[in-house]
């Protein structure tokens, strides 16, 4: 109001905003109050065995028998851990436990705690209890994970090991009984050190929400097939991580040094081994994926399609995955990056063809002297991967790409005069004229020592002169203004 009769702002420009306001209270349709919570919980159950991950299974551990003894054991089975911590709370309309679903699909069930949540009880007691309750037992599945105490918001976490309790308690029954398959809930990624060698299994579950404990029964009896994709690399170690010598960072500040070289981008193109891939996930049934074919359909695009056939005995979804690896630019690129990807279903046998477009994006990278996305010409592989590590069919197209010629003056390097399509021949044919071809090599050894300097240091420095107007015929080429020179 201060401001309007000042007249410093507009009286007209406030109506605007009012009316904008007021169109909004005029656009909602009301509240009844009533939704089908059923419904809504069956969807919750539907996405959470879509979005888990089978990250082991050997000697076909998974599915479960619904005749096996089974020991379930630890307390995430009976006091699930399925939403973030913090401000992100949620007030569920009921929550699954996995312990009530797994004793709904078996008669056969033992169960013990393992560990508790909020450190009490004597942990050595817990864990022999558990280990005796999974010496009688065919299989053992154990729930482990991090509480709210290891992660929330508001601070971060200094390890990426489960708590020691949790993974003493894995080992010991490991060592008790035959099978023993482990079932995570946790919110950022755990490492799986110290531990994943002694199992047979392991479903990583993320925090699955309110139905996440009868979408992982649905999935350790095999009632739903394991889809789930992992969204980042599990690491061998913390400091294997791209980010490890940058964050929390120094004095308050923070250097994102490890540029586009994050996660998977970063552990394939220095080729440092991760105990899982970006983008592994295992199935109960097998899938193939033959006649790759790539199509242009323009300088800076594509379609990417092959047939994917399940060939094994039961349905299952398999998640296509394109991943796209070039040299092309002047920049560092990563070894590949995943331009596209869907999940496909399939019954037993079933074969079908998929068709993925490859937009400009899928091919650019961000050039930062001319401020956009751009298309480098040349070479780009297509590959479809199993995951970021495992390339299971390639090939490569060329494409045209953008048609950017760079600028330079007599600030560029010479290094970046050299490498001008238009003013590098020009220069080189100045500097040479005249001399045999075993003197010009040399003095091409000598430019190559001398490119990171400025052309116009260059030129003083080794005593080079070059009349004015051949300079700025020069310049000229390189795009700058003559008068530069």
């Amino acid at each position: 109001m201060d401001a309007v009769r000042a007249g410093d702002l507009d009286e007209a420009t406030v109506n605007a905003s009012v009316r904008r306001v007021v169109a909004l209270t005029e656009r909602h349709s009301g509240v009844s109050g009533a939704f089908d919570s059923d419904a809504h919980h069956a969807l919750a159950r539907e996405l959470a065995a879509e979005c888990a991950v089978l990250l082991k299974n050997e000697d076909g551990t998974l599915p479960l028998s619904a005749e096996a003894r089974i020991a379930v054991i630890g307390e995430f089975a009976a006091r699930p851990r399925f939403q973030g911590g913090g401000s992100s709370h949620v007030h569920a309309t009921r929550v699954d436990a996995a312990l009530d679903a797994i004793r709904a699909l078996a008669p056969d069930v033992a169960y013990a705690p393992g560990f508790s949540l909020d450190g009490s009880g004597d942990a050595r007691e817990l864990r022999e209890a558990a280990a005796e309750a999974a010496a009688s037992a065919d299989v053992a599945v154990v729930f482990a994970g991090l509480s709210e105490r290891e992660e929330s918001e508001g601070f971060d976490r200094e390890t990426i090991d489960l708590p020691a309790v949790q993974i003493e308690l894995i080992r010991a029954v490991a060592a008790a009984t035959r099978r023993t398959v482990v079932v995570l809930s946790n919110g950022g990624v755990v490492s799986l050190e110290g531990w994943h060698d002694d199992v047979d299994a392991v479903l990583e579950g993320w925090l699955l929400g309110q139905a996440g404990g009868s979408a992982v029964a649905d999935l350790l009896f095999g009632a739903v097939n394991p889809s789930g994709r992992l969204a980042e690399s599990i690491p061998v170690r913390l400091k294997d991580t791209p980010s490890y010598l940058n964050f929390p960072g120094e004095a308050g500040q923070v250097r994102y040094g490890e540029g586009v070289m994050v996660g998977y981008r970063y552990y394939e193109t220095v080729e440092l081994p991760v105990r899982y891939p970006f983008g592994h996930g295992l199935s109960y049934t097998t899938f193939a994926i033959d006649g790759l074919r790539v199509v242009r359909t323009g300088d800076d695009r594509a379609t990417v399609t092959m047939r994917v056939t399940n060939t094994g005995d039961r349905a299952g979804k398999h998640v296509v995955q394109v991943y796209v690896s070039t040299a092309a630019g002047p920049v560092r690129r990563p070894v590949r990056e995943l331009r596209a990807f869907r999940k496909v279903s399939l019954a037993p046998g079933e074969s079908r063809t998929v068709t993925l477009p490859l937009d400009r994006r899928a091919f650019a990278y961000y050039d930062v002297p001319l401020g956009r996305w751009t298309v480098a010409p040349g070479d780009y592989t297509i590959q479809i991967g199993e995951n970021a590590s495992s390339v299971v069919a390639e090939t490569t197209i060329g494409l045209g790409g953008d048609s950017v010629v760079p600028v330079v003056s007599l600030d560029s390097t010479l290094g970046e005069w050299l490498s001008h399509p238009l003013a590098g021949p020009a220069l080189l044919r100045v500097l040479s004229g005249g001399k045999s071809r075993r003197t010009e090599e040399d003095d091409e050894n000598g430019l190559r020592m001398a490119s990171s300097m400025p052309m116009g240091r260059f030129l003083t420095f080794a005593g080079i002169d070059i009349p004015h107007a051949t300079l700025r015929e020069l310049v000229e080429l390189g795009g700058s203004d003559g008068a530069a020179a």
